[in-house]
This record gives C-alpha cells, sequence and structure tokens, in this order.
C-alpha cells in the first residue's frame, strides 16, 4: 500500500519544490523589472521626483513578493490535497480572533500606505524617528529600513512611527557656537569673524552666500557664545560645520585670542610635621594615666 503512494507523494513533492523554485524566480524577476523597468524615466527628474519614485519602487517590490508568496503557499496546500475552501471557512469562523492577532500588522500596513501616499519620507532621505537618526534605505508596506552614520541599521514598523523630522527638504543650515573670553573686545571678535567668514563663503565647497554672524548668542558660566550659522545643502552640514570650526580656530590662533578653557592643577601636600609628635604626645599621656590608675589600685 505504502508503496502505490510513494510514486504519488514523489511526484507531489516535485510539484510542491517546483513551484516554489518558480515562485522564488518570479519573485527576483519581478523585483528586476519593477527596480529597472517601471518608472525608469522618473530618474531623469528632479532630486525630489526621483525619490518619490524610488520609494513607490520599494513599496510596489514589497507588495508583489507578498502576493507572489501567497500564491506559491496556496499552490503547494492544493497539490497536497487541502481543500483552500475549508481553510478560508475556518479562518471566517475564527476571523474575530485572527483580527485581534493582525492588528498590528495591518495598523503596519495601512500606516506604511499613508507615509508613501503623503509623501512625508521618501528613499534617501536623512529623517530622525522616534529619536533615531539615519537614513531610508527602504520603505515597504511593513517597515521602514534606515542606516545612521555609524552604520547601524534601523527596522521600523509604520505603525510605530509617531514622530518623524524630515532634514531632506529644501535646505539646512549648519550652526557653530563659538566659545570667547570675557576679557576680548567683542566687538573686535565680530569683526575677525565678519572678515574670516567673507572667505569661508566663496572657499568651502556647497556654500552658495557667506555665513552669518549672529553676534553674541548667550552668556556662559566661562565664555560668551558667538554664533555662526550656514545654509547648505542637505546632509552637507556636518561637513561645513567642522570647516568652519577648523577656521575659526585658526584664525583666532594667529590673532591671538584664547578660547575659555578648563585647567586643573593637583598638587599633593604633606602634613605638618608638628601634627605628628602631638599625636605620639597624645597617646603617650593617655598610656600614662592609665598606668597610673592601676597604680593607684
Amino acid at each position: 500500500m505504502v508503496r502505490d503512494q510513494l510514486p504519488v507523494l514523489l511526484t507531489r513533492l516535485a510539484m510542491a519544490a517546483a513551484i516554489i523554485v518558480a515562485g522564488f524566480i518570479i519573485v527576483r524577476i519581478g523585483r528586476f523589472l519593477i527596480q529597472h523597468l517601471l518608472f525608469r524615466g522618473r530618474r531623469k527628474g528632479k532630486d525630489g521626483v526621483h525619490k518619490r519614485g524610488e520609494t513607490f519602487r520599494s513599496i510596489a517590490s514589497s507588495i508583489f513578493s507578498y502576493l507572489v508568496y501567497f500564491i506559491m503557499v496556496g499552490g503547494v496546500l492544493w497539490i497536497f490535497g487541502v481543500d483552500l475552501s475549508a481553510i478560508l471557512t475556518t479562518a471566517g469562523v475564527f476571523s474575530i480572533a485572527i483580527g485581534f492577532g493582525a492588528q498590528t500588522l495591518v495598523k503596519d500596513i495601512i500606516s506604511g500606505m499613508f507615509i508613501w501616499g503623503e509623501g512625508n519620507v521618501a528613499v534617501g532621505d536623512l529623517v530622525t524617528i522616534n529619536d533615531l537618526t539615519g537614513t531610508v534605505e527602504s520603505v515597504s508596506i511593513r517597515t521602514t529600513v534606515m542606516r545612521n552614520y555609524n552604520g547601524d541599521v534601523y527596522t521600523i514598523p509604520n505603525g510605530d512611527i509617531r514622530t518623524m523630522t524630515n532634514m531632506s527638504r529644501g535646505f539646512r543650515r549648519a550652526i557653530v557656537s563659538i566659545p570667547c573670553p570675557y576679557e576680548a573686545d567683542q566687538a573686535r571678535i565680530v569683526e575677525i569673524l565678519q572678515d574670516e567668514m567673507e572667505k569661508a563663503g566663496t572657499e568651502i565647497e556647497g556654500l552658495q552666500d557667506k555665513p552669518d554672524i549672529m553676534s553674541i548668542s548667550a552668556f556662559e558660566k566661562h565664555a560668551v557664545m558667538v554664533q555662526v550659522a550656514a545654509v547648505c545643502p542637505v546632509g552637507e552640514h556636518w561637513r561645513v560645520e567642522r570647516e568652519l570650526r577648523s577656521r575659526i580656530k585658526q584664525r583666532f590662533d594667529r590673532e591671538g585670542i584664547m578660547m575659555p578653557h578648563y585647567s586643573a592643577h593637583i598638587s599633593e601636600m604633606d602634613p605638618p610635621e608638628e601634627q605628628m609628635p602631638r599625636r605620639r604626645i597624645r597617646r603617650t599621656e593617655r598610656q600614662d594615666d592609665s598606668f597610673n590608675g592601676l597604680s593607684g589600685l
């Protein structure tokens, strides 16, 4: 009996394996077509349109993959004689329980569609989501994946996104706070900074205009804070801030202006010599008193 069913079982296993292999091949081909043929013309457009197209391709690839996997699982079950209508009926009976269990999944999918539809984020944007900052690498119907500057990858369910800050829209502003000594002439410091920022506006790559000097921005305990701000391209503010700090430090060194800094002097002090004999004398007196008390007995 078992020998008679063995060829049928092997045939079904071969058919199931063929369906699985074909499914993965279709997924690979579909993703390739979506990434290279669908909306290929948008790559030649503006940067914002290009990013939106990349985001749509990411979501379309995700939807296509899930659809093929669902059909693939259904085909394998059908080969082994599983009644799909019975499964669907059972799912209908337990739809309430399944609904409660899939609330998070449904929320993630709906949130993902709204995120893409409203254009709040696109692939390649520099964003902060739930206090996590990084560059968006992909947006699927369920998750958003981004990578920070250190290379760490964050996978955030779309339903958990509460607050999003997009730093890739329009421009960024590089802001540098400069500590200046109270003893220095503040008017002279501002004049020096204005001269240096004139040069920085033409020499630093990416700056379209000279940085603005906001004069005194705050009074700290040991320094007067002067702020410099420069409009720069998206994602370049860290580089611009580093170059501005380097330029300002070198210029202050040439002008003889020392930035406030903390210094600590640690010295070891020996105890006074007269304290040690006094302590020995006190011990001696206590010993003598105790001896006298015993002698009286």
